[in-house]
């Protein structure tokens, strides 16, 4: 059952992306449902399940995409593996805390795939892209990561007790 709700997932979160989600672009920049898909996941069933999926949409991202290669098979599991780490760390999990842990989740990825594309093109300014692009995208994800979970905890309450109270 897990494996056809993560596969239904895979195959649905991808033309979400691209169609719906993508009409909420402020200044060009854009939510990354993956990320936060594989981070919640992290989150809430732990490292090995993120992983995996990680790799899965982050294949079928970099597959659909048109982007560089191997970038998103490479960020996304070390996404899941950091919501992973993250929610089983965590003492006690508030409300406030998963979109901040989100958005610092957001920030290393981004992070990460400016040092991947620097190693190809070696023009970019790292100052600018971490201030327009890096550091508003990381915000976006964690304001949009806290109102993916406002309306899922709105929608499904023992979601919201099984999380914070273990």
């Amino acid at each position: 059952m897990k494996f056809l709700v993560y596969g239904g997932v895979a195959l649905l979160i991808i033309p979400l992306q691209v169609v719906v989600i993508h009409q909420f672009a402020i200044m060009g920049i854009i939510p990354d449902a993956i990320l936060l898909m594989v981070c919640l996941v992290g989150l809430w069933r732990g490292k090995l399940e993120a992983v995996v999926f990680g790799l899965v949409l982050g294949f079928l991202q970099d597959l659909l995409s048109g982007t560089l290669v191997w970038v998103n098979l490479v960020t996304k599991p070390l996404v899941g593996l950091a919501g992973g780490v993250l929610g089983r760390t965590a003492i006690s999990l508030t409300s406030w805390m998963i979109p901040i842990l989100i958005t610092g989740i957001s920030l290393v990825s981004g992070l990460l795939v400016f040092l991947l594309l620097q190693t190809t093109s070696s023009e970019m300014d790292g100052a600018q892209v971490f201030l327009g692009t890096i550091l508003p995208q990381a915000l976006y994800d964690g304001a949009f990561g806290a109102i993916v979970l406002l309306t899922a905890f709105r929608f499904f309450p023992t979601l919201h007790r099984s999380v914070w109270n273990p």
